[in-house]
């Protein structure tokens, strides 16, 4: 169960793209294996999070659902969405109506990452591997967290913050 509201660590909203791009590309488990280990312990620490909607899309990757299932981290990396998080997702999409790519294979997800975020503003980092574009009009998550003055790092940022060392 998440303890977002118990502590005044930070607590990252996480994109699919970032689990994705470091166990695929950046940092597979076999070779980043402690890593991999601090990611899970901050998932169990309730400060790596997925709102239910991200959770859902990230799930739908094979690799990471058996991960999740046999490290037993999926009551803690999902956050369920209620009222405050749809209402968090209308005001995102009333100021940002371009970041719903609806183009095939682009993902409908980001506004519940950043959603997240809206709601607990004060100690949230987005985390995600997308890319500034500048344009406000068809804007990416790392586009609103600029325009909304919300933190956003790529797994590598996360590391830092962190302080991880390997």
């Amino acid at each position: 169960m998440n303890t977002l509201f118990n502590h005044n660590q930070i607590v990252y909203s996480l994109d699919t793209s970032s689990l994705i791009d470091a166990y695929r590309k950046l940092y597979p488990m076999d070779n980043f294996p402690s890593l991999w280990q601090d990611i899970e312990n901050l998932i169990r620490q309730d400060r790596l999070i997925m709102s239910e909607f991200v959770f859902a899309e990230a799930m739908q990757d094979k690799f990471l659902d058996n991960w999740c299932t046999n490290k037993k981290l999926k009551s803690q990396l999902e956050l369920k969405i209620d009222n405050l998080d749809q209402i968090a997702v209308r005001d995102i999409l009333a100021d940002y109506p371009g970041v719903l790519k609806v183009k095939k294979g682009k993902s409908l997800s980001d506004p519940w990452v950043i959603a997240v975020a809206k709601r607990y503003f004060q100690n949230v980092v987005i985390v995600s591997e997308e890319k500034l574009t500048g344009n406000l009009q068809f804007p990416r998550i790392p586009d609103v967290c600029k325009d909304s003055n919300i933190e956003c790092v790529t797994i590598s940022g996360l590391i830092q913050k962190e302080d991880w060392k390997y």
